[in-house]
């Protein structure tokens, strides 16, 4: 049974009073909770009463802190042996939350509300893309905590931050990834390390920490060359799984990327080392792009050695301008160029000419590596080529009403 009474005390000769919420929870264990106005404690016994009977109460008494939630989850993280840039995205997170709500609030007081709340305050203060990245690591806290039994609900669960998809451009052609006249010039100008490492993103779509991670044994240059997707390197040129369980697949490739990677695998230097007698030797590398000492590369390096100066040769390339977009010259006068891509725009490229080609998107999904097919479809459905609109609407006119009108 849950009763609510009042209770008095004198405190320094003063007589004071309280009204006590006496209720048993789902678990049968009997709690009190204190209010100073009977009308308070008639609007949570209500509220207490309900969760009690769908087993979704949390006893303030005993409720850990958002804090020590986070911490816990945080622990988690490492304990799987996750990323070091996701942990590390994690504990970033923990600030931008507890920057909102105290790391002292109790789980057992935050509410749909309060969560609503966190919503609205994280977008007035970040981007929507950041905004939604705190959102869901909290809700992941909240989960966390109902799975160690320190919450009996998850009150996040409901509340979402959406994309704006109508704000977001769409990807275009000779903006956001090549021509194909400029990949095709790209190839043409590249020595074999750079036409090697253009094909496998500009035609295979590899992603940039695939590329870095990429060894010999994943490639099958033979009657049918493909490319085996098993790891890649973070960005502290750490090996290891790739991004996403889809992001684990097979590409097949083409005569031109095969070609690419057989010349780059003659012409690529061997590691130097030494035999027992201290003569210096040289031995074949294991990884495709890897350094002299066949370590995973930096990104920038491939970007800032390898890729920036393919383009300006290649004159895949824009002005370099100022604050007040006047275009930068150097001691001749002339305007400094810089290139058009980045590794990124090679992927899409690749993406957006399969299915420019008619290979079916299910297919584009696996070869590109993505966890959905919606997420290949609401970035590059708009590429895909379509017969004539007007001989379309035209057909289903004739099918619906007939040709006599």
């Amino acid at each position: 049974m849950a009763s609510i009474r009042k209770r008095s005390w004198k405190s320094g000769g003063e007589v004071k009073t309280a009204w006590v919420a006496d209720y048993f929870d789902q678990h049968g264990k009997r709690r009190l909770k204190t209010f100073k106005a009977k009308k308070d404690a008639d609007s949570w016994m209500v509220s207490a009463r309900h969760q009690v009977a769908q087993g979704t109460h949390s006893p303030e008494s005993t409720s850990r802190t958002i804090g020590e939630a986070i911490d816990l989850w945080i622990q988690r993280a490492e304990a799987e042996g996750l990323e070091r840039a996701t942990v590390d995205q994690y504990k970033q997170h923990r600030g931008h939350i507890l920057a909102l709500i105290a790391a002292d609030t109790k789980l057992a007081k935050i509410t749909q509300a309060r969560c609503e709340q966190l919503r609205d305050d994280l977008l007035a203060r970040h981007s929507r893309q950041m905004a939604r990245k705190i959102l869901q690591s909290f809700k992941s806290v909240l989960k966390d905590a109902k799975r160690r039994g320190l919450v009996a609900q998850n009150v996040a669960a409901d509340t979402t931050i959406g994309t704006a998809k109508r704000h977001k451009p769409r990807l275009k052609a000779g903006v956001d990834f090549p021509l194909p006249g400029e990949l095709r010039v790209m190839l043409e100008a590249g020595r074999p390390k750079e036409r090697a490492l253009v094909s496998l993103a500009g035609l295979a779509g590899l992603r940039a920490s695939e590329l870095r991670g990429l060894s010999w044994p994943d490639l099958a240059l033979g009657d049918k060359p493909a490319v085996t997707i098993a790891r890649r390197a973070d960005r502290w040129s750490q090996l290891g799984s790739p991004k996403s369980e889809s992001s684990q697949r097979l590409v097949p490739l083409g005569e031109t990327a095969a070609r690419a990677l057989k010349e780059w695998r003659l012409a690529q230097p061997p590691v130097k080392a030494e035999d027992e007698q201290g003569n210096e030797i040289g031995r074949p590398r294991t990884l495709v792009f890897g350094t002299a000492s066949d370590k995973p590369d930096v990104l920038g390096n491939l970007q800032r050695r390898l890729l920036a100066p393919l383009q300006v040769r290649a004159g895949v390339s824009v002005p370099v301008v100022d604050r007040a977009g006047k275009p930068v010259r150097d001691d001749k006068g002339k305007p400094k160029m810089q290139a058009k891509y980045s590794w990124h725009s090679l992927r899409h490229y690749a993406i957006s000419a399969w299915l420019a080609s008619n290979i079916d998107p299910k297919t584009v999904q696996h070869w590109a590596g993505h966890a959905t097919l919606a997420l290949t479809l609401d970035t590059y459905g708009h590429l895909i080529p379509r017969a004539d609109d007007h001989a379309r609407i035209a057909a289903a006119e004739r099918a619906l009403v007939g040709s006599g009108l």
